[in-house]
């Protein structure tokens, strides 16, 4: 048999096998949800993982397994908190709160979760005990879908921001580099994407490099994901309100773009940004920065990789590109996607002209500091309202000493027996300084709610910025970083227009 002749049956062997083994390859998914304790543990948590459920059965080969460990497993108890439309809290019960404890959470209820098919407990013991037990089957090329629906905080390393956390039941955490190490262990060949939206979650983008730190270089893993925002903020989404038709967080419009409907039932449309007729994470991706109006800043594993790799120009490299860089150029060197979100944040922004890029830096600079000045303002104002009621509190203790113990059986009495709670009402309404009070309360109000739109506008810019910044860091990647990092980038892009497939 001639050479040619081998190399091609080799060749068509080759691919068969790929194909077979393309065949044989499974989607996995690993859901961690809910909150720390019932406290911490709001409906929105549970309702994530009922959208997710409908996108599996719709989207996802029949028989795709799902293991879901949220809040306190197959507990009975209740662990769930949430609100009911129109309740109204007595007014003894709210003024008592507001003098001696807290005007938060008043109105919540709490239940037993109504999620089925709960594996366990989300605790960091149950995550290692499955990537040991249920990640070791996995095979060569698998992917594991990873979605963690739940609370996060900063990490405790002071040398790697990255290496933040995610909250779960009993006040447990797992860092980011504990799951680095995790991933690390599953299988060769297989593959892991990760769509995460607890604060903070951004620390996570990092779980490419060898134990979360990219100082260590990359961990050889096809990993990619997809995070509500960065790694030093808190994101937006966790509520106890009931009414789906209210959220704005970052899963809610991933997974509609992927499924093609809303929570509500809605269809999407516009989520095909290449025109191919299928949405890609990327896109999913896009969507959901283009449609939530929330607080958060996006990321993915591939803007956090350029930013590690790769370099903006600095005002000596001309041939680099960095935020001073005309907008049409940009837009030259973005991908269908990547054009899709500058165009869509710059027609939200109200933007034109070619010096987009530097102008929306300086303009998020500039919002990132007037947020700093108005928490100075909420503080130096919160310290001024405390004044108040505690002048107020002082008077109405001396009034009911029982109050020196909100917890004692006078105190519990004082709102139990109606002629009571009438007499207490009406002091605390009569007190000379109850008025004012009322006022500073209704003005730190205004200021939360001025923060609250600040810091959407502050998103938004950012947004822009990241998107902008993506599409420099790109370019620049070609003339900064060795074959082999070019490569993995481009295996990384790969990953992130995937989807699902029946």
């Amino acid at each position: 048999m001639k050479t040619g002749a081998v190399e091609g049956g080799m060749r068509a062997i080759a691919i068969i096998l790929l194909l077979v083994t393309s065949a044989l390859a499974k989607d996995h998914l690993l859901t961690i949800g809910g909150g720390f304790s019932p406290a911490g543990n709001q409906v929105s948590l549970e309702r994530n993982v009922i959208f997710f459920e409908k996108l599996r059965a719709e989207n996802l080969a029949a028989g795709t397994m799902h293991d879901l460990y949220f809040a306190d497993g197959t507990s009975s108890a209740a662990d769930l908190q949430f609100q009911v439309e129109g309740q109204d809290v007595p007014r003894a019960n709210r003024l008592m709160a507001g003098l001696f404890g807290s005007e938060e959470d008043l109105e919540n209820q709490y239940r037993n979760n109504a999620l089925e098919g709960v594996r366990g407990v989300s605790s960091p013991a149950e995550v290692e005990r499955w990537f040991q037990e249920e990640g070791s089957k996995l095979e060569k090329g698998d992917r594991l879908i990873l979605y963690v629906t739940a609370h996060g905080s900063r990490g405790g390393h002071k040398d790697n921001k990255f290496d933040t956390k995610i909250w779960m039941w009993d006040r447990k955490s797992i860092e980011a580099s504990k799951l680095a190490g995790l991933i690390e262990g599953l299988p060769e060949g297989v593959s892991v994407m990760t769509v995460m939206v607890q604060c903070f979650s951004g620390g996570f983008s990092h779980l490419i490099f060898e134990g979360n730190n990219a100082k260590k270089g990359g961990n050889g893993r096809r990993v990619c994901g997809f995070y509500a925002t960065v790694c030093d903020r808190e994101a937006a989404g966790c509520t106890s309100d009931v009414n789906e038709a209210n959220y704005d967080e970052f899963s809610s419009h991933f997974w509609a773009a992927l499924r093609g409907k809303t929570r509500m039932e809605k269809e999407v449309n516009g989520g095909d940004y290449d025109g191919d007729g299928r949405v890609s994470f990327e896109e999913a991706h896009a969507y959901a920065i283009l449609t939530s109006r929330n607080i958060d800043i996006p990321v993915k594993t591939s803007g956090a990789f350029l930013r590690v790799h790769s370099k903006l120009r600095s005002g000596k490299e001309k041939e680099l590109l960095g935020h001073e860089t005309a907008y049409s150029e940009i837009v030259e060197r973005a991908g269908p996607v990547e054009r899709a979100v500058l165009a869509g944040l710059s027609e939200q922004l109200g933007l034109k002209g070619e010096k987009r890029g530097g102008e929306m830096k300086k303009k998020a600079s500039a919002l990132g500091e007037e947020l700093k000045k108005l928490s100075g303002r909420k503080k130096s104002q919160k310290k001024s309202v405390d004044g108040v009621r505690i002048e107020i509190a002082r008077s109405i203790r001396n009034r009911w000493p029982a109050l020196e113990n909100k917890h004692s059986p006078g105190a519990v009495n004082l709102l139990s027996d109606a002629g009571s709670r009438e007499e207490f009402v009406k002091a605390v309404e009569n007190h000379p300084k109850f008025a004012k009070w009322q006022e500073m309360k209704r003005e730190r109000e205004v200021l939360e709610e001025k923060e609250f739109l600040l810091e959407k506008k502050y998103a938004t810019h950012r947004r822009f910025v990241r998107a902008f910044e993506n599409v420099a860091y790109a370019a620049n990647l070609k003339q900064v970083a060795k074959e082999e990092i070019r490569e993995d980038y481009a295996r990384l892009l790969e990953e992130e227009r995937g989807g699902f497939s029946k």
